[in-house]
């Protein structure tokens, strides 16, 4: 995982979703079913306690810059590292990164990568309170699809080897634990 997040010229504020904080209106990251997402679906989505949403914004300023989701998921064991499966239960307990997307005139500014390192901090948080072995997400398939999986194996994400999804990555909390303790 990289240590420096920075957004090269923009202050980010990253909060937790609002709608009347938050404008979305104009957000477009490029891919049609996440702007599609954010727009029309993400609120019913919190109100019904499928995901929380953190926005990315500029001080001053309610344009949604970036997002990430969270939700709760577990994964067959025998996807996973050998611990995973010494662990004798069927399905392991991780948080699932269900979106992350960048308003598409800031991509390469380093907001994703902002995005990214909060979430994997918050998931750290959350694994305190909660078991959760790693962190997952699914790597969107489209014709950028060979940067983004070079991004997120950047970052540290592993793939799942998930016959059913092999865009699927992870990042164990162990790793994520010794990574936030040198940082």
């Amino acid at each position: 995982m990289q240590a420096d997040a920075s957004t090269e010229a923009v202050s980010l504020i990253i909060a937790k979703f609002d709608k009347a904080l938050h404008d979305r209106s104009a957000f477009s990251c490029g891919f049609a079913p996440i702007d599609n997402f954010l727009k029309s679906s993400l609120s019913d989505q919190v109100r019904d306690g499928m995901v929380t949403a953190w926005l990315a914004t500029a001080e001053g300023d309610r344009a949604v810059l970036g997002f990430y989701t969270l939700g709760a998921m577990a994964v067959r064991a025998n996807l996973g590292p050998k611990a995973w499966q010494r662990a004798r239960v069927p399905d392991i307990p991780v948080i699932y990164i269900r979106a992350v997307a960048v308003h598409e005139s800031l991509h390469g500014k380093g907001i994703g990568t902002a995005l990214v390192i909060d979430a994997i901090k918050r998931c750290a948080a959350i694994a305190e309170q909660i078991g959760a072995a790693a962190v997952v997400l699914d790597v969107l398939k489209d014709e950028h699809f060979d940067r983004r999986w070079k991004f997120y194996a950047d970052l540290g994400f592993l793939p799942l080897l998930d016959p059913d999804n092999p865009h699927r990555v992870y990042m164990s909390m162990a790793d994520i634990h010794a990574t936030l303790a040198h940082a």
